[in-house]
């Protein structure tokens, strides 16, 4: 866990992926890009992908309501996949993850998700979701000059050189102004790989913490 602290109120970036939002009577739990339903999707085409990505995912984030006893709730978009894996099974089990968390759920919607018609009806799933001086949006191009945005959407990568010819691909928190993307929380996501501009911060778990990348490396990036 690492402390970050924009204007106000705290941020404590988790190693698996999400962070907590500290407000003065509640904390938040966020997390971007679940992508729900996928891997079923990806069969609905004809491909077999193995099942399994999504009772793994809701487990993690179980795990961190769990672990970290939050208030709330909030997706920044794309909770889920596509129409074609919202199937009966992936609704039960979902209306049964939010049974069991005993908090209340927000889903800041996002591109993937206002494509299904039949999203749970009890879901608040406001366009973005203002925290005091915080912003949650989906997409980074919707961030607002008159806030902290948090956002969603890109899957950001960090691409560090450990050889003459190869390199890790690790997803990454990435701060540059006023804008923090989180990475993406489905375990079957891709990711866009980041070109670092001067300004910009990376922060990666490693061994169960989040630590800050050192600007050297980015520089070598």
């Amino acid at each position: 866990m690492l402390l970050l602290q924009p204007p106000h109120p705290p941020l404590r970036l988790l190693s698996d992926h999400a962070l907590l939002i500290e407000a003065e009577t509640k904390t938040h739990l966020l997390a971007a890009d679940l992508h729900l339903g996928k891997s079923a999707a990806f069969r609905a085409h004809g491909l077999p992908v193995p099942e399994g990505d999504t009772a793994r995912d809701l487990a993690r984030l179980s795990k961190l309501i769990l672990d970290h006893r939050p208030d709330h709730l909030v997706i920044a978009g794309d909770l889920f996949h596509a129409a074609s894996g919202f199937t009966g099974e992936l609704l039960e089990t979902f209306l049964k993850f939010t049974a069991e968390i005993l908090i209340p759920f927000t889903l800041v919607m996002g591109n993937h998700d206002r494509k299904i018609k039949t999203l749970p009806p009890h879901l608040h799933q406001p366009a973005h979701l203002d925290l005091d001086t915080i912003r949650i949006i989906h997409n980074p191009e919707d961030a607002s000059p008159a806030h902290f945005n948090i956002c969603g959407h890109i899957h950001p990568i960090l691409r560090i050189p450990d050889g003459k010819n190869t390199s890790l691909r690790l997803p990454c928190f990435h701060l540059r102004g006023n804008r923090l993307t989180l990475p993406a929380f489905g375990s079957f996501t891709g990711g866009h790989i980041i070109k670092p501009q001067d300004s910009d911060r990376f922060f990666l778990s490693h061994q169960g913490k989040v630590i800050e990348v050192p600007k050297p490396l980015l520089s070598r990036g």
